[in-house]
This record gives C-alpha cells, structure tokens and sequence, in this order.
C-alpha cells in the first residue's frame, strides 16, 4: 500500500476500541463553608421565691404576744467567767444605799469588785463574804464587775488605804514571815525594802541590819526597830498596784493569799 496514509503508518482506531477509564483517585471536594457558627444564648436563672411577709395585722399580734422573730432567736447567753469569781471574803469599801451596790477589796487577788448589796447596813472596812455559796452570801447578790479605780467616789478612794492598812495589820504573822524576813535584793541595785513608798537604798540596808539573822517577830518590834509604819507602806503599796496594772514586780500576785 503506498500513498499518505502508508508513508504515514498512521493507525485509525475502530469503533470498537475504547479510550482507558481515568484512574480513580481518592480525592474528596472539601466541605462547603457553612457559615459562622451559632453562640448559645445565656438562658437567665430562675429567680427564687421570696418568702412572703406575713400580713401587718398579724406582725403586730405577734409582736404583742411576744411570738417576733427577734424573740424567738433571742437566747439566753451564758454567763462570762470573771476574776472575781475566785474571790471568797472582801473587805468593804463603799455601801450605796441609793444604788444598792456594795464596792469591796478581795483578800485573794486585791481587787476591786462590784456586788449588788443585800443589806444596806453594813459599814466600811467589814469582811463580808463573797464566795460561791449563797447560803453564806448574806451581804451581797450577784457580782456585777470590776470597779474602776477612777470612777470610785471621794469617799471610798480616802477609804481604800486605810481599810487596806487594816486588812495587813490583822494579818501582820503572813506578812512578816512573807516579806519582811525573807526580802533580798532584786538586783545589784535594787532591794526589795525599797518597793515600799519612801524607802531608799540606805533605809532598805539599815533595816537589813536591824533584822540580823533572828528576823522581826511583830509589826510593833519592826516599826520601833527601824522607825516606820510597816502596815501603812505594805498597805500604799498595794493601792499604788490598784492604780496602775503595769507597775512591776507585783507585791499582791507575791505575797497573796494569806496562808493560815
């Protein structure tokens, strides 16, 4: 065969013949973009119930009754521990007969206290009893508090030293075995004679030295020995403590209570 198409030996395809498939891949088209997602709305809470207030006609009745709220939660509150409750026998400083308070010096802690008075007869610098037992208590009722210093009456504040002095004489034994036989010195220069007012560093050697070794065996024998009056300046020393809590060392927390 000669001619184009054999020079060419171009080869026409039959009908029959087929063009190969393309390849099946594993490709997907993406996802349409949807949009912008949607934000849940914040659903409000549900508000609570508010308790309904009974009416005012009914408020008022209970008020009358003594049924309020207030009444009902109010409770009785225990009664506070105080430091006079430690306190057994006292000396009385003021009676009065007006408000019916009783002031009075505890032997055990030399403190002040207030008592409700249960009778208006009874003088100053009495010992009366103010301890625990009621059946003892024939003097004074309850404790209502600490007296204060700078609220006690001109009366009572002349009264304080002299029915403190009182209270040392009648126990002079305890306080010369206590104090006045045994005090030393409380540093290199200071001895304990000299917590007493007007007693110096000489006054306190000098009765060091009239003391000895035997010691004194009354208030009379020390006053005349040494020229004081031992009762009267144990007596100011303890209402010098009275007045000011933070004066130190603390003669009453050393030498009280009395021993028998």
């Amino acid at each position: 065969m000669s001619g184009f198409s054999r020079d060419r030996n171009i080869k026409v395809p039959k009908k029959s013949e087929k063009k190969p498939a393309i390849a099946s891949t594993n490709y997907l088209p993406s996802r349409p973009a949807e949009g912008r997602a949607t934000v849940p709305k914040n659903t409000p809470k549900p508000t609570p119930e508010r308790r309904k207030k009974p009416p005012r006609d009914r408020r008022q009745k209970d008020r009358r009754n003594g049924q309020g709220r207030n009444n009902n939660q109010r409770q009785q509150r225990p009664k506070r521990p105080t430091p006079l409750d430690d306190e057994i026998w006292a000396r009385v400083i003021e009676n009065d007969a007006k408000t019916s308070v009783i002031v009075a010096l505890g032997e055990t802690k030399m403190m002040l206290g207030r008592y409700s008075s249960s009778n208006s007869a009874i003088a100053v610098g009495e010992r009366i009893y103010v301890g625990v037992d009621s059946s003892k208590r024939t003097a004074v009722g309850e404790i209502l508090g600490m007296a204060k210093m700078d609220r006690l009456s001109n009366s009572a504040s002349n009264d304080l030293p002299l029915v403190t002095q009182i209270f040392v004489e009648e126990n002079q034994g305890h306080f010369i075995k206590s104090f006045f036989n045994i005090a030393g010195p409380l540093s290199l220069k200071q001895h304990a004679f000299e917590l007493l007012p007007g007693i110096g560093k000489k006054k306190a050697l000098q009765m060091v030295e009239i003391r000895g070794s035997s010691g004194f065996t009354s208030f009379d024998q020390l006053n005349e020995a040494c020229s004081i009056d031992a009762a009267e300046l144990l007596a100011k020393r303890f209402v010098a403590e009275l007045q000011d809590r933070n004066l130190q060392p603390r003669l009453s927390e050393l030498l009280l209570p009395v021993s028998a």
